[in-house]
């Protein structure tokens, strides 16, 4: 009898892995053992060499459903004997080589359990399995293990113990598993910190009382604090926008079930299969006209077509929607602009002055993690607009990796998200915030800093976005220079660029790619404000081929939360029409701002996204927003009402490699002044920008086209592209990440491994000069 080693690399761990190799090995009489490793699942076995294959297929061609295998191999190794197949823990001290495994909504199992009167799970708020339950967020340490999370010093009954070891349960090896008589202590407080239950039983009933009464609940989740108020009550809602200093930016919904949700909400399929998935995301749907569950959208969802829901993730939440039996306001618990909170006396102190009662358990969060977001467009595009929880921290197939070396991509000042080049895997953190304040800074350092850990590595490169103002730069830089490690910057829209192109596998090829990369602003080559791009990327280089005309950046970032500000820049050359935008400013500022229109501007913006912004205060939609991205929400609303076909677009000609919006302004102008509604104008807008994509690609007949940045993540935009250019085109978007600067960090990697292509090219090219 030989012996045989078996390696599998990837998401292996924590998705019961284990169990299912021990099953694979009883029922084919195998001898030997497998063990949970740093770099993987390790196998040894007993067996002929045609045995070994067949359970080597056996392990490999269906693995678990969670499971990701990157890499597998079979060897024969030196004689061994093994009388029995066991798991056996790991005690080698190899540097970590492993996809980490995200955490994973409440499964259907799990949810029968604590609705089952029968089950001894029943209404037990932490019940876990095999197939769902934290992993990402209360991980400490490699490789997965209960000691290395924070239930570590949880005891298991004996129930679960054997439940533990029974090899055809569901729960064999389950690293999280509890239940009633081995809980975990469950808490509730008021708002002034105070105790005042202990009892989990009590205070899931007590929990029901104060959602009637209309009162704020803070109820720690899998990834943070979440906040829940009744969705029916307009009088809590607002008490909630008060509190959270929130006054417009839309809530997303918590519902029980989808037969709930389909009372208020257009559900197709696809949404429907993506609402269901282990990352339990929010997702976006169109309201209905009536909603019969009687929520009140426009407190929720001022001046918006959509709304953001979600099936409940964990057992405690999905206890909560289903006693509550209506549709709950479910938001990060947080200061508006702040990180979710995720650590319990953090809780007890910062959400005294939103939440009436707050919920806390005895589960450690290690890495905070915001619900992740994303929208079906009607023709069934999927939009990431927010990937955390459940989604992070893996990027697979890794697209770099001929690059062997440890490096660190910073990402993004808004919407951050770094990644890091590990040898032969990817990660993409977790969506972290906007690093314009202390919290969300600290946040990003200690979740780059967890993973650095975690990971045992150390970046031999640092890469960062040429933005010299950049908190999230220079923090980059601070980096390389204590570590002394190499920094390199790549520009903004050449990283989305590079982000789209690196994920659909586009880095090496041999035909001209048209990137479409409109944004809201972000650092040019020539020290302007950046934002409607057009590059072209050929033979492993990207150059800027065409750009929306520049126009006044008004008072730097101002510009970017003011959308009449945009308009009144917009207008600059149209001085008879600017004095429809005198209502919307004080006397004293419009003074101010005339001044200012009429002098040299001191920097420049292409943007689209601004120009977007100032069409959407012309039209009296929004004037100054209340959160990020406010106008552009409520403009692609309003042209998405608009349900007329559109016949007619305004004219954007490209004169000398830039794009001359004046006579779109001018036709715009001239509509409003024919009181045209607003949804037509809007509409005619989105489709005016699609029709320019096609002359710019027919200019220069390139066939391909890939789009990034946050203005694509406009659905009717997206969609109009669609309509308007797959048959005549191929069209790329991204697939696992955002549009929107999430994907800054992958695509610096991207755009470095292009520079290294080149350079091993050029080198060879001397070589054989020589």
């Amino acid at each position: 009898m030989k012996t045989f080693h078996i390696h599998i690399g990837g998401l292996v761990q924590g998705v019961g892995f284990r169990p299912h190799v021990y099953r694979i090995a009883e029922q084919m009489c195998i001898p030997g053992w497998v063990s949970n490793t740093k770099d993987g699942v390790h196998i040894e076995i007993n067996a002929t060499e045609t045995a070994a294959h067949e359970f080597y297929a056996a392990v490999i061609d269906s693995p678990p459903v969670n499971a990701v295998i990157v890499s597998q191999s079979i060897e024969e190794v030196s004689p061994q004997t093994f009388t029995s197949f066991t798991i056996k823990a790991d005690h080698s001290d190899t540097k970590p080589d492993i996809l980490l495994t995200p955490d994973f909504a409440i499964c259907d199992d799990c949810r029968r359990e604590i609705m089952d009167k029968n089950n001894k799970r029943y209404h037990y708020p932490f019940t876990t399995c095999l197939h769902c339950g934290p992993r990402y967020s209360i991980i400490t340490g490699l490789p997965y293990e209960r000691y290395h999370t924070t239930m570590s010093d949880l005891v298991q009954c004996h129930d679960c113990a054997t439940e533990y070891n029974e090899v055809y349960n569901r729960r064999h090896y389950s690293q999280t598993n509890s239940c009633p008589d081995c809980a975990i202590a469950m808490h509730l407080y008021d708002a002034a910190g105070h105790l005042l239950n202990n009892e989990t039983a009590v205070i899931l009933k007590k929990l029901d009382d104060v959602l009637a009464s209309g009162a704020i609940l803070a109820v720690k989740g899998t990834g943070g604090y979440l906040l829940l108020c009744d969705a029916t009550n307009e009088l809590s809602i607002q008490l909630l926008r008060r509190r959270k200093h929130r006054p417009a930016k839309p809530f997303a919904l918590l519902y029980a079930g989808i037969e709930m949700a389909k009372a208020d909400v257009h559900i197709s399929f696809i949404e429907k299969t993506a609402l269901k998935d282990k990352s339990g995301p929010i997702v976006l749907c169109r309201l209905k006209p009536l909603a019969k569950n009687k929520i009140c959208t426009e407190a929720i969802a001022p001046g918006l077509d959509k709304i953001g829901w979600m099936l409940p993730c964990s057992p405690l939440l999905q206890l909560i929607a289903t006693t509550f039996g209506k549709p709950l306001v479910a938001t990060s618990a947080n200061i508006s602009g702040s990180p979710i909170i995720y650590k319990d006396e953090e809780a007890l102190e910062l959400l005294s002055g939103i939440a009436d009662y707050i919920v806390s358990y005895d589960r450690e969060i290690v890495l905070p993690q915001d619900d992740s977001v994303l929208q079906i467009t009607p023709a069934g595009k999927k939009i990431i607009l927010r990937r955390s929880r459940g989604l992070a921290p893996n990027y697979f197939p890794n697209p770099f990796k001929e690059i062997k070396d440890s490096i660190l991509a910073m990402g993004g000042e808004l919407k951050s998200a770094f990644a890091l080049q590990d040898h032969q895997h990817l990660y993409v953190s977790q969506y972290l915030g906007n690093q314009e304040n202390l919290a969300s800074q600290t946040a990003f350092a200690h979740t780059s800093d967890h993973l650095l850990n975690i990971l045992q590595t150390k970046p031999s490169l640092i890469l960062a976005d040429s933005h010299p103002g950049y908190f999230i730069s220079q923090h980059g830089n601070d980096m390389a220079l204590i570590g002394n490690i190499p920094f390199v910057t790549i520009q903004h829209h050449r990283a989305h660029f590079g982000a789209v192109l690196a994920e659909n596998n586009l880095l090496n090829t041999a035909e001209p790619v048209l990137g479409v990369i409109w944004d809201g602003a972000g650092y040019g080559d020539d020290k302007q404000i950046w934002g409607g791009e057009f590059f072209v990327y050929d033979n492993n280089d990207m150059q800027r081929l065409v750009q929306l005309d520049y126009f006044p950046q008004l008072l730097g970032d101002k510009m970017n939360r003011e959308p009449r500000l945009s308009a009144l820049s917009l207008l600059k050359f149209f001085p008879a029409k600017q004095a429809i935008l005198e209502p919307h400013f004080s006397s004293q500022e419009w003074q101010y701002y005339q001044q200012l229109i009429n002098q040299p501007a001191e920097l420049l913006t292409s943007s689209i996204g601004r120009l977007l912004d100032g069409i959407a205060s012309l039209l009296g939609i929004c004037h100054i927003n209340t959160y990020e991205g406010e106008a552009a929400m409520r403009l692609e609303a309003i042209a998405g009402n608009y349900t007329h076909e559109i016949n007619k677009y305004y004219p954007v000609p490209l004169k000398n490699n830039r794009l001359d919006f004046s006579l779109l302004l001018q036709d715009l102008l001239n509509d409003i002044d024919k009181e045209e509604t607003p949804g037509l104008i809007a509409k005619r807008v989105f489709y005016s920008l699609a029709m320019t994509v096609e002359q710019v690609s027919n200019y220069f007949n390139i066939g391909r086209i890939a789009f990034s940045g946050g203005v694509f993540q406009n659905a009717l935009l997206t969609d109009m592209m669609i309509e308007l250019l797959a048959n005549k085109k191929q069209l790329y978007w991204h697939r696992q990440l955002s549009p929107n600067d999430e994907c800054i960090g992958f695509g610096q990697l991207a755009c470095y491994h292009s520079i290294h292509k080149n350079n091993i090219v050029a080198i060879q090219e001397a070589e054989s000069i020589q």
